[in-house]
């Protein structure tokens, strides 16, 4: 470097004190490669990725199998139901509250699926996923056959069943082994129920505005035994099903010739059988109610849908309780009571002893005309076919050799039958006995009575007289002839008159003789009350 005083050596680099700096170590030098070397020779601990999964599979699988194991256990229930078995049996009603319930459950198992799989990948979610969607079609097929009662639905449902379970055994394969989902699932399996397929005819007449309407259709065309009156709207009866198009084509033919206007349908009909071990536990399983009723209450019964609960007491008080356990009437009736039931719907339900009141519900108002029995009523049952509260009720000594019971029936609403309908040819006392009993038929406020008996045709000698229609007899010297003059007699009378209703009967008298019961007569013990079904007096030609 140059400057003006010539030339000057260069600088030498100088430490931050001034200093200059220290020379390098070769000991250092030699410390750091070595660990460098070492570091490249020792293997490193591998890093464990988090697992990307789907974490609540097991409690997702458990939940699933809880709602699979209570559709197993309830289908076969209505299978049962369906195919008219006598025990074991989920009426539909019932299962439909259960399937409206399990159906809001998958629909929070559904929302938990999607929770548990959003952002995960893996064979667990990828089988959660595809259970869940398999759940969600069981869900909308049950709640459409709550809704409809449709038997392809069922059938649908138990489609669903089925491959729920197959999809729940796979998903358990990428599980750690649970044993009480393996019981679940095996559980679930050995309920088996099938539906099977056939093509039938049927006739639709309708639609209608109301219940009522269908109701007074159906009973316009006869009431026949497979006939329907369709409870949701469109209201309309349904007639079938028939072996063939041509069976369906003389039944519209027929109702058309009555002014009536029907079509024929084709659709699938359904027959649905069962096997396998019984769900006892499974149905048992119902939600408990604890409900406050009368003191020495030994009575209760449930609606078809088992919302509604009637309890009765010694006493003769009624208790009605609503779904939600509120308590809507306190019903008194007489001391003994002995029978509780609903109708199909809920609308109406009948309660008492020797005396059968009928009541609307939820108000608890009575209605109709009481039924009276000259014992106290054994059964009580409503008969979802043809509509009608049917009771019975044993003799007046309640022993066989005491004298014959009776049964009864009432419309829902307790009016009583109309018209007993055509008389038997042949049969002057008009009528014969159907099965084991006789059936006697209502008109003007008399009870809908008949008398239990052994034999499916009476001799002469045991039946009943005919109850006289008038205090001076009518001069007829043949069979005709006295139908003719009774035939007049209805006509100027009333339909109380009417010789068809020769079929009344009650529970024999003394002597073991029958005695005809003689309508819109009163008990002189109760003149205020329901007419005693065996006990009318009656003067004797």
């Amino acid at each position: 470097m140059i400057c003006q005083g010539g030339l000057r050596p260069p600088r030498t680099p100088r430490g931050r004190w001034g200093s200059a700096p220290p020379a390098p170590r070769p000991l250092s030098v030699v410390a750091l490669v070595a660990i460098f070397l070492f570091g490249a020779c020792t293997e490193a601990p591998l890093r464990v990725a988090p697992s990307r999964d789907a974490e609540a599979g097991a409690k997702l699988a458990r939940d699933a199998g809880a709602l699979l194991l209570q559709f197993a256990a309830y289908d076969y229930g209505l299978a049962g139901a369906l195919s008219s078995a006598k025990a074991r049996t989920v009426t539909p009603a019932r299962y439909g509250v259960v399937a409206r319930g399990a159906a809001k459950t998958i629909s929070a198992h559904s929302a938990g699926v999607v929770g548990a799989a959003v952002d995960r990948v893996g064979p667990i979610r990828d089988k959660l996923v595809t259970l869940a969607d398999g759940l969600t079609d069981l869900g909308r097929d049950a709640q459409s056959y709550a809704d409809a009662g449709d038997p392809a639905a069922f059938a649908r449902v138990i489609s669903h069943v089925t491959a729920g379970w197959q999809r729940l055994r796979d998903l358990s394969t990428a599980l750690p082994r649970d044993d009480v989902l393996e019981s679940a699932i095996a559980r679930g399996t050995s309920f088996v129920v099938t539906a099977s397929a056939a093509t039938k005819h049927t006739v639709t007449v309708g639609p209608y505005t109301t219940v009522a309407d269908a109701e007074q259709a159906l009973k316009a065309i006869g009431s026949p035994q497979n006939a329907a009156v369709t409870r949701t709207a469109p209201f309309v009866v349904r007639l079938g099903p028939y072996a063939d198009a041509d069976a369906a084509a003389l039944v519209v033919a027929k109702l058309a010739s009555q002014g009536i206007v029907s079509l024929v349908s084709q659709d699938q009909s359904y027959t649905f059988a069962r096997s396998g071990p019984v769900p006892d536990v499974e149905l048992w399983r119902e939600p408990s109610r604890v409900l406050e009723s009368a003191p020495a209450a030994r009575r209760i019964a449930l609606s078809d849908d088992g919302t509604w609960i009637l309890t009765g007491s010694d006493g003769g008080q009624a208790a009605l309780f609503d779904p939600a356990d509120t308590l809507r009437a306190l019903p008194q009736s007489f001391a003994g009571m002995s029978a509780l039931a609903f109708s199909d719907d809920a609308r109406f339900f009948a309660l008492g002893g020797q005396t059968l009141t009928f009541l609307t519900a939820p108000a608890g108002q009575v209605v109709g005309t009481p039924m009276r029995f000259n014992n106290v009523a054994t059964q009580l049952l409503f008969v979802p076919t043809t509509r009608l509260f049917v009771a019975t009720s044993k003799g007046p000594t309640g022993e066989p050799s005491g004298g014959a019971g009776v049964i009864g029936g009432r419309a829902p609403d307790g009016v009583p039958l109309g018209d007993c309908g055509p008389t038997v040819e042949g049969d002057d006392d008009g009528g014969r006995v159907c099965g084991v009993v006789t059936p006697v038929w209502a008109s003007a406020g008399a009870a809908v009575t008949a008398r239990i008996t052994s034999s499916a045709t009476p001799s002469r000698s045991s039946r009943p007289r005919r109850a006289r229609r008038s205090r001076r007899p009518t001069p007829a010297t043949s069979l005709s002839a006295r139908r003719a003059a009774a035939a007049t007699t209805s006509r100027s009378s009333g339909p109380a008159a009417t010789a068809r209703c020769a079929r009344w009967r009650g529970s024999p008298g003394p002597g073991g003789r029958s005695r005809s019961i003689a309508p819109g007569r009163r008990s002189p013990r109760s003149p205020t009350r329901a007419p005693i079904a065996s006990r009318s007096p009656m003067r004797r030609r």
